[in-house]
């Protein structure tokens, strides 16, 4: 009788443990390494018409690795490779080469909530222990715009005879896939891993004075274009080396104007974004705006555009404030808020736009504004964070 208690205590014990074991949970196959020194994440949510180019994306990033990875970095690719799928893939070195190893699959990620994003990088943080963390962000993108404000993608595709180059133009190509800056801001302040040492979006009009100052509290640095990028994206078999081992700003930008400026339409733009700078050029933009005259009013038609809407979206942000105010000395001290703002910019002569073609650059300070703008979606401006640091007590 004693045998048969034991032997169902034992049976108990057998079925607790392979519960637990079975359970699916975020902490599990925690990494056993010494913390990395940074993790780089690259992120690709469902974009519906990219994911070949993710892929290329991959594969390239791979390959620059291959010759600069470092033991104290970790890489991680988190993938949604199918619609509501997501596979969170490690880039390790086995055997002398770069290899895909898929630590984790789960269903339903809820990318457009911010409990979405969070689930995510809780679940990337147990596997990869990291004194910092990086990110890069592989969509479609229309800056602080809120979701399904514009028309999709396929609208502007062209015909046979006349196509229109691919770009990766509106934030997801519907609406139930479009994710809100301030969500995405949420999902990463609730993380575990809480701020972000670099986010590049490569994505278009993310480059976006509005998108900069949501996240400020959330990176400390912004690569981004200020225009639409081709959908080819970030060329990282060239510039992802400067993403190893500490980001080379500088050099980012560079390497990205040479591919651009040989590319097959030469048409790219991009800036980094001293996050750490913003509240103080807020600051000086409600000092500025508080001044003004109630009839002071600037057409955006009157500005360097930034885009390919009608009206337009996006302007030159330095264009704005010289033709907002002639006070010399406020426009000394904006210029060297500027060069610590966006410390590097790279821009070919024209950018390229799947609504306006190639559009001529005549001024380029690296980063957008929509204040003036006099389109149907700007009735959610006031909404912005930026909006409201620089025009009200």
């Amino acid at each position: 009788m004693r045998m048969k208690k034991i032997e169902k205590l034992l049976l108990c014990l057998l079925t607790f443990l392979c519960f637990f074991a079975c359970t699916e949970d975020p902490e599990d196959n925690e990494d056993s390494r010494q913390p990395a020194e940074n993790t780089i994440i690259m992120f690709f949510p469902w974009s519906n018409n990219l994911k070949p180019c993710f892929l290329q994306n991959i594969k390239d990033f791979k390959q620059v690795l291959q010759q600069k990875g470092t033991e104290n970095e970790r890489y991680v690719v988190c993938i949604e490779s199918t619609r509501g799928n997501v596979d969170i893939i490690e880039l390790r070195k086995s055997n002398g080469a770069y290899v895909e190893d898929t630590l984790d699959s789960y269903s339903d990620p809820m990318f457009t909530t911010s409990e979405g994003i969070t689930h995510l990088l809780d679940r990337v943080y147990p596997k990869f222990p990291s004194n910092t963390y990086s990110m890069t962000v592989g969509c479609h993108g229309t800056g602080w715009v809120p979701a399904g404000s514009f028309s999709t993608r396929s609208a502007f595709v062209g015909s046979d005879e006349t196509p229109v180059p691919e770009t990766r133009f509106i934030g997801g190509t519907t609406t139930e896939s479009q994710i809100e800056i301030s969500t995405f801001k949420e999902g990463i302040k609730n993380s575990k891993i809480k701020k972000l040492e670099m986010i590049l979006f490569d994505n278009c009009y993310m480059a976006n004075i509005e998108v900069a100052y949501e996240l400020k509290d959330v990176c400390k640095h912004i690569v981004a274009y200020p225009t639409e990028v081709m959908a080819y994206g970030f060329p990282y078999q060239i510039s992802g080396k400067y993403l190893i081992g500490g980001v080379d700003y500088e050099n980012v930008c560079e390497s990205f104007y040479k591919f651009y400026v040989n590319y097959e339409r030469p048409c790219g733009t991009i800036s980094t974004i001293n996050c750490d700078a913003l509240d103080t050029l807020a600051r000086f933009m409600k000092k500025v705006n508080f001044s003004l005259d109630a009839t002071v009013h600037v057409e955006a038609s009157s500005l360097q555009r930034m885009d390919g809407y009608d009206p337009t979206v996006f302007v030159d942000f330095e264009d704005y404030v010289y033709h907002l105010t002639d006070n010399t000395q406020w426009l000394s001290e904006f210029d060297n808020l500027m060069t610590v703002v966006i410390p590097y910019k790279r821009n070919t002569p024209t950018y390229y736009s799947a609504l306006g073609g190639e559009i001529s650059i005549g001024k380029f300070c690296g980063i957008t504004t929509s204040e003036p703008s006099e389109h149907s979606l700007m009735s959610a401006y006031k909404k912005t964070s930026w909006y409201m640091a620089t025009h009200e007590n």
